[in-house]
């Protein structure tokens, strides 16, 4: 899916069936992130801390409730020119498309900056999002390499069998 989503960002255009396939790749890449996230010792601590860059844009004060009708005209809705940056962790990132409202896959913004915009049914009167397709091609591709392989143990008290997977050195979006 990474080097699907890859392929697509660097078009000029998708046609109606790339575009269904790149917003099918998102929904499932996240919905793999997050499921291998919560499960133990799928991925390492390390992957599971990564840190990434979006950005999001106020709803307009003076926007309507923002509902079934009115979500695909996002740009009247929130505030394109009022841009902000912050770093989430990739959980919370894989989250917001499974859970949005609004979600324009493989978004051209600022010229050649292709990426995603989505809120969730949560933030939609709060924020629109706007993750790079590079970050979410550097996540799928840094959770598909990440084999941490785990530790397992005995617990004394209990006796239930417990593992967990292992922190490597180095960042996983290097490489």
């Amino acid at each position: 899916m990474a080097d699907r989503i890859e392929k697509y960002r660097q078009k000029e255009t998708l046609t109606e069936r790339q575009s269904a396939q790149y917003e099918h790749d998102l929904f499932i890449g996240c919905y793999s992130v997050r499921k291998l996230f919560e499960s133990t010792a799928k991925v390492s601590d390390e992957t599971r801390a990564t840190k990434m860059s979006l950005d999001w844009f106020p709803k307009k004060p003076d926007a309507p409730i923002v509902d079934c009708y009115n979500r695909s005209e996002f740009w009247e809705l929130y505030d394109l020119e009022d841009r902000h940056n912050e770093q989430r962790d990739a959980l919370f990132v894989a989250h917001r498309p499974i859970h949005s409202f609004i979600v324009v896959g493989s978004a051209a913004f600022e010229g050649d900056m292709s990426g995603d915009l989505f809120t969730s049914d949560r933030d939609k009167e709060e924020w629109l999002y706007f993750i790079p397709t590079y970050e979410t091609v550097a996540l799928f591709s840094a959770v598909e390499r990440d084999y941490p392989g785990f530790v397992t143990w005995r617990d004394e008290k209990t006796g239930k069998r417990l593992w967990k997977a292992p922190v490597s050195k180095g960042s996983v979006l290097d490489g």
